[in-house]
C-alpha cells in the first residue's frame, strides 16, 4: 500500500531588496534630470570664422597672421617668437609656454584668449603631430596593457583613427570660442595631396599639409569645417615645360578660389573679381579688410 502524500508547505522567501541607485562614499547620489532647452526661432549666425591659411615656408603666413586685429598666437611652432608686427615693431602675444598636443588643448580649454579677437594656430601642421606622442601615451594597444610604440603598431589603421579623433577633439574646442565671436585662423604648411577621383586616375594638388588617406583624413576634417582657404603664391611664376624649372615669383597675393591644381574655398561668392587678393608686402592685410571687416 502506496505512503499516504504529504504537502509540504513552502518556504518563507522574502521579497529581493529595492535596488539601490549610484552612490557616492555611501550616499546616494543625485541624478540629475534632464531639462530639456527652450529653443526659439531666429536668424541663424555665428559671429567668429573658421580660416585656414597654408603656403610654402617664408611666404608670410605668420605675418599676415599679425595683421589681424588684436590678435593671439598658439605657437607650436617657435618661429614666430623671433618675429615682430610688420607695422607696430612689437612681439606678438599669446599664451607662454604651450609645447605639447595636450598644452593646445588645456588653452582653448581655459578662458585665457578672452581678451583677444581673433585667435591664431602657428601651425595646425605641426599642431597634427604633437597629437602623435599624446595618442601613444594615452592609448593603450588592444588589452590595455602595452604601449603601442608608432600609430601602425595599433593593428590596420586604428591608429589613424586615434589620431582622428584626437584632431576632432581639439575642433570641438575650437568652436566654442566661434561661439564666443572669436575668429579661428589655422596657418598650415603646403604639400602635394594625392586625391581620389570618381572620374578617373588619382591627382595630385596643393593643400594645407595635413594627414590625407581615404578612411581617416585629417585633411578632410578639417578643410571641410572652415568657411575659408586662403593660399599664399606668386602671380607671376612660371614653369618651364623641358626643364621643369621655375622662373619669375616676386609678387605675392592670397587665393580665395579653388582648381584642380590647389586648394581654396570661400563660403561667400564673391565672383571673378577675386580669383586672388593682393599681398604686396608685409603690411598688405587686403584679405583681411575683405573677409572680416564689416562683419
Amino acid at each position: 500500500m502506496a505512503a499516504p502524500k504529504v504537502n509540504k508547505p513552502k518556504p518563507n522567501v522574502p521579497p529581493p531588496p529595492p535596488k539601490k541607485g549610484p552612490t557616492v562614499h555611501g550616499k546616494a547620489a543625485l541624478i540629475p534630470k534632464h531639462i530639456p532647452k527652450q529653443f526659439t526661432i531666429g536668424n541663424l549666425s555665428r559671429k567668429g570664422k573658421k580660416i585656414i591659411l597654408y603656403s610654402d615656408s617664408g611666404m608670410g603666413k605668420s605675418t599676415l597672421g599679425m595683421l589681424l586685429d588684436n590678435p593671439a598666437f598658439i605657437a607650436i611652432d617657435d618661429g614666430v617668437y623671433l618675429m615682430t608686427h610688420p607695422v607696430t615693431g612689437e612681439k606678438v602675444q599669446g599664451p607662454q609656454g604651450v609645447e605639447t598636443y595636450q598644452d593646445v588643448r588645456d588653452v582653448f580649454q581655459s578662458d585665457i584668449l578672452d581678451p583677444f579677437d581673433n585667435i591664431v594656430i602657428d601651425t595646425i601642421t605641426d599642431v597634427q603631430h604633437a597629437a602623435i606622442p599624446w595618442i601613444l601615451m594615452n592609448n593603450p594597444k588592444e588589452g590595455g596593457k602595452e604601449k603601442a610604440e608608432n600609430l601602425e603598431d595599433y593593428g590596420w589603421h586604428k591608429g589613424y583613427r586615434h589620431w582622428y579623433e584626437a584632431m576632432e577633439g581639439l575642433i570641438f574646442d575650437l568652436n566654442r570660442w566661434l561661439r564666443k565671436g572669436k575668429n579661428i585662423i589655422l596657418l598650415a604648411q603646403s604639400t602635394g595631396i594625392k586625391m581620389s577621383s570618381e572620374y578617373g586616375d588619382d591627382y595630385k594638388k596643393v593643400g594645407p599639409d595635413l594627414y590625407h588617406e581615404d578612411k581617416w583624413s585629417i585633411y578632410k576634417l578639417f578643410t571641410r569645417w572652415v568657411d575659408y582657404i586662403l593660399r599664399i603664391n606668386y602671380t607671376d611664376m612660371t614653369v618651364n615645360d623641358k626643364k621643369k624649372r621655375a622662373t619669375g615669383g616676386s609678387q605675392r597675393a592670397v587665393y580665395l578660389k579653388p582648381t584642380v591644381q590647389y586648394e581654396a574655398k570661400s563660403r561667400i561668392d564673391y565672383g571673378d573679381a577675386y580669383e586672388c587678393v593682393s599681398f604686396a608686402n608685409k603690411t598688405d592685410d587686403s584679405i583681411w579688410r575683405l573677409i572680416l571687416d564689416g562683419d
